[in-house]
């Protein structure tokens, strides 16, 4: 819990310093960076403190412990999920009070619980990898995705090079018209179900 506490009082101080140098009106690069910055305040702690388990033999020790299984994953599952939630609510917060149109306000409000569910389901198959392979074999795996993700944007470009702008569009079209009433919830009940699997894997 510390190095997430940390890590989140860090990031959010430095958010709010960002916020003010950009100025009100020029949201759009602090938008860019808010998606990304939900995936560094939960996979930066969650690597690190797996790391650091695997080096020190942590889950060894605590099998000789009066700790069970459903209690060490579900701790790591709600600190992910209370991250998630501080996060989101600190750079929904922080645009609400900027001067956003209201047009551009749903537009970043979607973005950012885009990103947010994305992160909270990509957390949970990362523990679930974790428990199945170890931190080491899967952080391997980690680094061989990005490294193919890298290859996206060429791909999108060779593809959509003529419609670039349409391509556009019809993500923006389609962050617009999310409905956020009904997919958080849904999300949530897939977050808990992952955490039950894990739960298995782990015991």
């Amino acid at each position: 819990m510390s190095y997430f506490i940390a890590y989140v009082t860090v990031i959010f101080i430095l958010t709010a310093i960002l916020r003010i140098a950009l100025g009100n009106e020029q949201t759009v690069p602090l938008v860019m960076i808010s998606g990304v910055l939900i995936f560094l305040m939960v996979f930066g702690p969650v690597f690190f403190n797996e790391q650091y388990e695997e080096k020190h033999k942590a889950y060894d020790f605590l099998d000789i412990l009066p700790v069970n299984a459903s209690e060490i994953v579900s701790a790591k599952f709600g600190i992910v999920l209370v991250t998630v939630a501080a996060t989101a609510g600190y750079l929904l917060l922080l645009f609400a009070v900027s001067k956003v149109a209201p047009n551009d306000w749903i537009l970043v409000r979607s973005y950012i619980l885009m990103s947010s569910v994305v992160c909270l389901l990509f957390a949970a198959l990362s523990y679930i990898g974790i428990f199945s392979l170890g931190y080491t074999k899967f952080a391997m795996i980690v680094m061989s995705f990005f490294v193919l993700l890298g290859f996206v944007p060429i791909l999108i470009m060779k593809f959509y090079r003529d419609n670039m702008d349409v391509f556009i569009e019809n993500i923006l079209s389609f962050l617009r018209q999310v409905n956020w009433l009904a997919v958080i919830p849904l999300v949530l009940i897939g977050y808990f179900c992952l955490m039950f699997i894990a739960i298995k894997i782990k015991e």
